[in-house]
């Protein structure tokens, strides 16, 4: 039983600035091409282990989920339809992301030149390595960054999630995780990246999409029926593109149950599963935290779940963004360094345009 309220687009803004101001918990989302925000609130649940709440509601995970995420169920509901010019704000203060990022770019590449070394000495073909960007935000004005989000990436995953010990997590995935509805089956192979203006895929980012999907296609077929992969296509997601390739078909396995087979998946971790997350420990210097974990809305039997990507950590008034790319034996680091920034651009965009 949801009791949905519909509102207007300023007065659930005005709640969202009432429930932080009594630091109660919600997350704000709109799911992709929709033109609804929808919003739960109130009590959350720590969710440590599987299997989750048997509520319906929205889950927040980290990518290494024994860290344990978050659980709010969505028994009461504010909805509100976004409008032309409902979205307008104005905030804007000159970002130098060149200026401000290139004193990290050196151990960067350095990570990545180990890193393709690894992968040419053992059995590791594919390994996702991320990093973090730390700003200073003139104000944490958190509808204004949301709102311009929101109106940006009008086919992505957008949401804004607060909880008083977190503060703020924000983002913009173009990657669904999980969707079941009814025994039906739906998840995507996304990787490879390239700048919109080149018209050409290249052999390295072809191979790493590949990898991604077979990996995926091989965890689920014990847990599925008549999976079936799309072609791949190319889709937009920010200023850059990447390879897609849908994969569907029938189970009778529990969310919970799929996602222990497929998360992390070779699209943010790598392939082998458990050697990648153990290199990314060494390698990364920072905690990945919910960058790259997964969220959205979930029940006992049917899920709509997305990876968290393109996100933002905001807290007292400091912004850290979290991008990351796959990596192969091809990989050229200079490039992996303009794919990350080009990534970045997607939340520098909402906190500084």
């Amino acid at each position: 039983n949801i009791e949905l309220i519909m509102i207007s687009i300023n007065d659930l803004f005005i709640k969202l600035n009432s429930f932080y101001d009594k630091k109660t918990s919600f997350v704000c989302y709109r799911l992709p091409n929709s033109k609804t925000l929808q919003c739960c609130f109130g009590k959350e649940q720590k969710v440590n282990k599987k299997p989750f709440p048997k509520d319906a509601g929205f889950i927040m995970m980290p990518f290494e989920e024994s860290n344990g995420g978050f659980f709010i169920s969505n028994k009461k509901m504010f909805t509100a339809k976004i409008t032309k010019g409902s979205l307008n704000r104005s905030l804007s203060s000159p970002f130098d992301q060149q200026k401000k990022f290139n004193s990290s770019k050196e151990s960067y590449l350095k990570k990545v030149l180990e890193i393709t070394s690894l992968i040419s000495k053992t059995e590791l073909t594919k390994l996702v390595y991320s990093t973090s960007f730390e700003l200073d935000l003139i104000e944490n004005n958190f509808e204004a960054y949301f709102k311009k989000l929101l109106s940006l990436y009008e086919n992505a995953f957008c949401y804004l999630f607060y909880h008083p010990n977190e503060g703020f997590w924000m983002g913009a995935s173009p990657e669904t995780l999980l969707e079941i509805q009814n025994k039906k089956i739906s998840t995507m192979a996304l990787a490879g990246t390239k700048k919109r203006e080149i018209t050409r895929w290249g052999d390295k980012e072809i191979l790493e999409q590949k990898i991604v999907k077979d990996e995926i296609t091989k965890n689920l077929t014990p847990l599925c029926k008549s999976l079936k992969a799309t072609n791949s296509n190319t889709i937009k997601a920010g200023i850059v593109d990447h390879l897609k390739t849908t994969i569907s078909g029938t189970t009778n396995a529990s969310p919970s149950e799929i996602i222990n087979a497929i998360h992390p998946t070779p699209a943010v971790g790598g392939v082998p599963k458990e050697k990648a997350i153990s290199i990314i420990k060494t390698k990364e210097s920072h905690n990945r935290s919910f960058y790259s974990g997964y969220l959205g809305e979930i029940n006992n039997l049917n899920c709509q779940l997305f990876v968290n990507l393109r996100c933002v950590h905001i807290k007292k008034n400091k912004a850290k963004i979290f991008v990351g790319g796959g990596i192969t034996k091809d990989s050229n680091p200079e490039k992996e360094w303009e794919e990350i920034m080009n990534k970045s651009q997607t939340i520098l965009d909402a906190l500084f345009m």
